[in-house]
């Protein structure tokens, strides 16, 4: 075999991989996946935004972001609260994606302020966030309004 065939091969392969590497992302199943981890947080957008409301007093306590992924085409949700706090984090579909998932719930310790849940795959399916905060003897919840996309 020639060096010219064998580097025409390798060309030709490295062009393959180079056009196919979209669809084999999309491919990937990514529920129950860090973000970060995967590399989607890279690509990611705010869908939409909201407030975590304490129990009672109706005041602001942190904040919510249902996140969107481009490149991975997921959602996953975002929340800053007060370091001390511990709570759960969702991020909820309107009908079950191609892996039958509807939902993914990501507890969270104390230790820092901001967190993530995992993601979900959600393309042309709405979504939205929810998380609690507890922290002694208070109470946090919020959630997003639904993002369809």
């Amino acid at each position: 075999m020639s060096i010219r065939a064998v580097v025409a091969g390798v060309a030709a392969t490295g062009a393959l991989l180079a056009t196919m590497s979209p669809a084999a992302h999309a491919a990937t199943n990514y529920d129950r996946k860090d973000p970060y981890k995967t590399g989607c947080a890279s690509s990611a957008i705010v869908s939409k935004q909201s407030t975590l409301v304490q129990a009672g007093k109706k005041s602001a306590y942190g904040t919510i972001k249902l996140m969107w992924s481009r490149a991975c085409k997921t959602n996953w949700t975002e929340i800053w609260v007060p370091p001390l706090d511990s709570g759960i984090i969702r991020v909820i579909l309107e009908k079950p994606n191609r892996n039958g998932t509807r939902m993914v719930q990501f507890t969270y310790g104390k230790g820092r302020s901001h967190h993530w849940g995992d993601m979900i795959e959600g393309a042309k399916i709405c979504a939205w966030g929810y998380a609690t905060a507890r922290h002694t003897k208070s109470f946090a919840n919020g959630k997003t309004a639904k993002a369809c996309g």
